[in-house]
């Protein structure tokens, strides 16, 4: 019970800035499942090569690596709301390109443009988290945040998605934009486009946060660019690249994955996306409990070391229920770490480096992320449609990851200790 009372007094903290933030993510990450669930199915029933399918994925990608090192000024120079704002818009407009217009050329530039707008919301939020948070409530906000952003959005996202689909389907043959679509392919793209509106309404939430002026005010561009610890820099993206490439040769593609290696209908694959998402809602929540315990560290490799032996289940593929369930704890397992490293990268980076510092951790995985989602295209072809490649390569990628994190964190970790400890003292000082 004190546990309990402990982790509600910490949610009770947060101020009206952080759950107007995480009311935003929620809304715009459902929209963002939807699409996502269904973009990779939609492609594959329009008749596209796997490297045509990848391929867009990859622009997608691509995007965020473009906007990698313009994001340090932008996110210096200008309130979160209103990049906030310009996103909801750009990334709503790249859905509802995708879901209007059917020829490949039109999903790679708009995959192109929702890339940038998404990798740039994901930079936007460790920063404004540590400026409205203090070290007592600070791991329930990323945790929350995490939890919203994905895996709760995810399992509303999911849910939708096929509804939504099979209901369109339902109405049968459409025209759009004096075009005849088929009744399957109208279900996606009506679908998509309902993905834009909710993107669209996380602006509404966005509006209400009020935040002084933003960190890079009245710095030059220089002044902006310098990075003050650039060893801590390099070693904090370091594991970063390696969990990138691996996951971007598999993530993207689940979808793909239980329709090619099991056969299953965008209404079969819905509801294992929705149980994924809810267990992971409760991996996230769980984990502030869990860091105070054992510490950051210790939490982030053990979870990363249990998600392997799973990961090797979805390339033997004995059973569906077996796949299913190595799906589902291997996302946990592994994506629980999240939250956890970007609270941990932010501790433990110069106070002058913030900005930098999640723009790079984002963005060297991102980096990486973005080279794999085109050679994977080539891995399944090369295995005749099947992911025991591809699969595979993640897990050698994991494995060095892991490596290196336990080499590097641990040094890293005694510094934070030494932050956080001298942080508290100042705001008991305050009080």
């Amino acid at each position: 019970m004190n546990g309990l009372r402990e982790y509600m007094a910490g949610l009770g903290m947060l101020k009206r800035n952080v759950w107007l933030w995480l009311c935003a993510a929620l809304v715009m990450g459902v929209g963002r499942q939807v699409f996502m669930v269904l973009r990779n199915q939609y492609l594959v029933d329009l008749g596209l090569a796997h490297e045509q399918v990848t391929s867009v994925q990859g622009f997608n990608s691509l995007g965020g690596l473009l906007i990698a090192l313009p994001a340090v000024v932008i996110i210096s120079r200008f309130r979160a709301r209103t990049l906030v704002m310009l996103i909801c818009v750009a990334n709503a407009c790249g859905f509802a390109a995708q879901g209007l217009f059917g020829t490949l050329e039109v999903f790679q530039g708009a995959a192109l443009a929702a890339g940038i707008a998404m990798s740039l919301n994901m930079a936007l939020g460790a920063p404004f988290l540590m400026r409205n948070t203090s070290m007592k409530e600070r791991v329930f906000g990323f945790a929350l945040l995490s939890a919203v952003s994905w895996p709760l959005s995810g399992f509303i996202g999911s849910l939708l998605s096929g509804l939504l689909q099979q209901w369109f389907a339902n109405m049968g043959d459409a025209t759009m934009l004096g075009q005849h679509v088929p009744a399957q392919l109208f279900g996606y793209r009506a679908t998509l486009l309902v993905a834009a509106a909710f993107v669209l309404v996380a602006i509404v939430p966005i509006t209400f946060v009020r935040e002084g002026p933003p960190d890079g005010a009245g710095k030059t561009l220089r002044q902006i660019l310098t990075f003050h610890d650039k060893k801590k820099l390099f070693l904090l993206g370091l594991p970063e690249i390696l969990i990138g490439f691996g996951a971007g040769l598999t993530i993207p593609f689940f979808n793909v994955y239980f329709k090619n290696e099991w056969g299953l209908s965008p209404q079969q694959i819905a509801p294992i996306f929705m149980v994924m998402f809810g267990v992971l809602v409760v991996g996230y929540l769980i984990t502030p409990p869990l860091v105070r315990r054992f510490g950051p560290v210790k939490v982030m490799i053990a979870s990363q070391i249990l998600s392997l032996p799973f990961f090797v289940e979805l390339a033997l593929g004995h059973y569906l229920w077996a796949a299913v369930t190595a799906f589902v704890a291997r996302q946990v397992l592994m994506n629980g770490s999240e939250p956890i490293y970007k609270q941990f990268a932010q501790e433990v980076a110069d106070e002058r480096d913030r900005n930098a510092v999640a723009v790079w951790v984002h963005s060297s995985r991102h980096i990486f992320f973005t080279a794999a989602n085109f050679v994977s295209g080539y891995l399944i072809a090369m295995d005749e449609g099947r992911f025991r490649i591809v699969i595979a390569s993640t897990i050698v990628c994991y494995v060095f990851a892991i490596a290196v994190e336990l080499a590097v964190l641990p040094g890293l970790n005694r510094a934070r200790r030494y932050k956080v400890a001298l942080s508290t003292r100042q705001e008991r000082a305050t009080l």
